[in-house]
Order: C-alpha cells, then structure tokens, then sequence
C-alpha cells in the first residue's frame, strides 16, 4: 500500500545487485503518452486495465527488461493478474511490505509526493482504489511479509534479513 515503506526496500534490493523496476514509473510513461486531459493516474490505471486486461501493468514493465538484466525485482504489483504474467517469464516470488493506515497517512503527509494529500478522506479513496485492483490478494499470497511499524532501521534490519534468505 502507498507509504509502506516499498521504495526503501527496493533501494535495498538496489544495493544487492538487483534491477528494481518500478511498475509506477511503466504506467507513467504511458500516461505521459496517451492519458486523456485531466485524467489521474489512478482512473488511467483503471481505463487501460479495463481496455487490455489486469495484467496490463505487469506487461508494460516485463518491456523494460533489458538483455544485462539479471536479479528483476518488480515494485508496486498490485493483483493477482500481474503476478500470473510475471509468471511467464520466471518464478516470482512475493514479498509485502505492511504497514497500518494510521502509519502510512503519518509518512505520506510527511514527505508530500505528488500524489500524496494531507485530507485523510483523500488518502483513504487511494487506498480503496488500490484495493479495488486487487493488491488484497497479492498480499494475501505472499511469500514474505516485513511489517513496518518501527524504525528505519529495524525495516532495514528486517528486510535484509528477507533479502538475504532469499538469495540463498
């Protein structure tokens, strides 16, 4: 979910070698392209899912693979669909990153991206968009799950330790 902390724990897959594609950043470019005026990316998101199916997303971002690519990491799935297409070209596996709503609202405001809000209202819809896609059931079928509810570096410690069990 938005503000769990799923950038830092991909800038940790960074450091470990890993070619962290972000699937938010595939969808962006998109956008960019052929987003109607006015249009969030949330309710673009929708419309092309709509139009090319749940794994949509999944496809745009298996296309930023490159030749040299060897450790992929994908951040930001968000349904079931994206994972079955992420299955064509490997075995993925899961790993959720949690945190409570009260958290995440707390970090968002905090750092204040471009889709970020201070209206709680505004930052609960997201999350229900967000689980209207589906990402209840990524989390759900996780193979791992760090709860971020402490420090920095706890979540580091904790997702380090993800990490590396998962490289062995």
């Amino acid at each position: 979910m938005p503000g769990s902390g799923k950038t830092l724990f991909a800038n940790l897959l960074k450091e470990k070698g890993f070619t962290v594609i972000s699937m938010g950043d595939a969808l962006r470019k998109r956008y960019e392209k052929d987003a109607k005026y006015g249009e969030r990316l949330m309710d673009y998101a929708k419309r092309i899912r709509e139009i090319y199916g749940d794994g949509v997303v999944a496809r745009l971002s298996i296309e930023e693979i490159t030749q040299s690519t060897t450790k992929i990491a994908f951040e930001g799935v968000r349904s079931l669909a994206e994972v079955e297409e992420f299955k064509r070209i490997g075995e993925p596996l899961i790993v959720a990153i949690h945190a409570s709503p009260q958290l995440r609202y707390s970090r968002m405001t905090a750092r204040m991206r471009a889709d970020d809000s201070t209206d709680v209202n505004i930052l609960r819809k997201r999350d229900l968009d967000e689980i209207s896609l589906g990402i209840g059931g990524v989390i759900a079928m996780a193979d791992y799950v760090v709860v971020n509810d402490s420090t920095v570096e706890e979540f580091k410690k904790k997702s380090t330790d993800i990490i590396e069990r998962i490289l062995r």
